[in-house]
């Protein structure tokens, strides 16, 4: 999906990845990290979100939750996370980064709670009255009180499968009327997901239904029930090219997360600000019937895998690009299959791909490395796929 866009804007983080696999550096199954290009997108999305008065926290699932980069990030002054679980959030939260948002995609098990909210997480996102009565407790027994979230869903809204629940909106204020009645838990704000998307047809991001739910809610409490709320939070597709999007529709807060890494969907048809910084880097394994097997790990079902460069360098494997199978969600991704065709293929040769991912559902490993950008890179750790140091 970026592999053309990558070898184009930054080539260089091509070459490394391929001299650091050949060398052994790395191993096959491995994301590899420019940080330099990193920080300077993220220096580029906090710019415009200050132009447009939205709030931004950083999301860090696709990166493998890399606690070095979440850091890095909030150098720049995005300084809190979404943790779109509370696995995340213990595993950032431990390297000493703010927790901004957590129940975002995923709710809080009953028995993490009192674990969550001794990390002080400047809102928590809930679905029901029955988990804001569970923090609520909680938070009491914390001797504070804890802001709050709601994610509202209308009939008409997207909601992707396995991402199901929230308030019905249509009983909003019901549901509303019985949380004030906690005095563990404030509502300060309302959620959708998804609030934008990327429409590849015309080309541009696009509302979702979902934005107009997500307005509605917010002007139903502040009018009937006279809430105060100090975030709109509309997730989902957020990037420089749409930060104003979330202005435009009376937004506050926003949850950019490809974005740091180039590899917004946008990208992959029209320059983005955002240059891209990550690929993934495998191996040929074996070859059979005319098609070459490369060690998987890292593959993302809805990654848009369409093709990888195959060489020992960088020089061999420019004119060496072979189309990709697709993968069918019922293999386990053991290996990726490319069709040689006449090309030229190797065992042990390096295989680059650049597609969109989500590292922390994967096996893989994630070196992250500085440098790139002035020709002396380096490896500054190793690490899986969950945000652990390897080596």
């Amino acid at each position: 999906m970026f592999l053309d866009i990558t070898l184009r804007r930054n080539i260089d983080l091509v070459e490394t990845a391929i001299n650091l696999h050949q060398s052994g550096q790395i191993r096959a199954n491995t994301y590899v990290l420019d940080l330099d290009r990193i920080v300077e997108n993220a220096k580029l999305i906090k710019e415009e979100a200050d132009k447009n008065n939205v709030e931004i926290y950083m999301m860090t699932k696709q990166i493998g939750r890399n606690p070095e980069v979440a850091k890095r990030i909030a150098q720049v002054g995005i300084e809190k996370a979404v943790a779109v679980d509370p696995w995340e959030a213990m595993v950032l939260a431990k390297h000493g980064i703010k927790i901004g948002n957590v129940g975002h995609l995923v709710q809080i098990p009953s028995n993490m709670i009192k674990e969550i909210l001794k990390l002080d997480p400047e809102v928590v996102t809930v679905f029901s009255v029955e988990k804001a009565k569970e923090i609520a407790l909680e938070a009491e027994k914390q001797g504070k009180v804890q802001d709050i979230l709601l994610r509202v869903v209308d009939s008409d809204d997207l909601i992707y499968e396995g991402q199901t629940g929230g308030f019905k909106f249509e009983k909003l204020l019901e549901s509303v009327k019985e949380i004030m009645k906690y005095k563990g838990v404030r509502i300060v704000g309302v959620t959708v997901f998804p609030c934008f998307l990327y429409n590849p047809e015309k080309g541009i991001i696009e509302k979702t239904h979902n934005s107009k739910t997500l307005i509605n809610s917010a002007k139903v409490l502040e009018k009937e029930l006279n809430i105060k709320l100090k975030q709109i939070n509309a997730p989902s597709a957020n990037s420089i090219a749409s930060i104003s999007m979330i202005r435009d529709i009376g937004g506050t807060h926003g949850e950019p997360g490809h974005a740091f890494t180039g590899t917004i969907p946008i990208n992959a048809y029209r320059d983005q600000p955002e240059i891209p910084a990550m690929v993934y880097v495998s191996e040929i394994s074996h070859c059979y019937n005319g098609k070459a097997y490369v060690f998987g790990g890292g593959y993302y079902r809805r990654g848009n895998i369409r093709k990888a460069m195959v060489g020992s360098s960088l020089e061999k494997g420019l004119n060496n690009i072979l189309e990709a199978s697709d993968i069918s969600p019922t293999n386990i991704d053991y290996y990726g299959e490319l069709i040689i065709g006449d090309k030229k293929i190797s065992i042990g040769d390096t295989v680059i791909y650049a597609f969109r991912t989500q590292i922390f559902v994967t096996r893989s490993e994630v070196a992250l490395v500085e440098g790139i950008s002035n020709n002396n890179p380096r490896i500054l750790g190793i690490y899986d796929s969950f945000g652990n140091r390897l080596r």
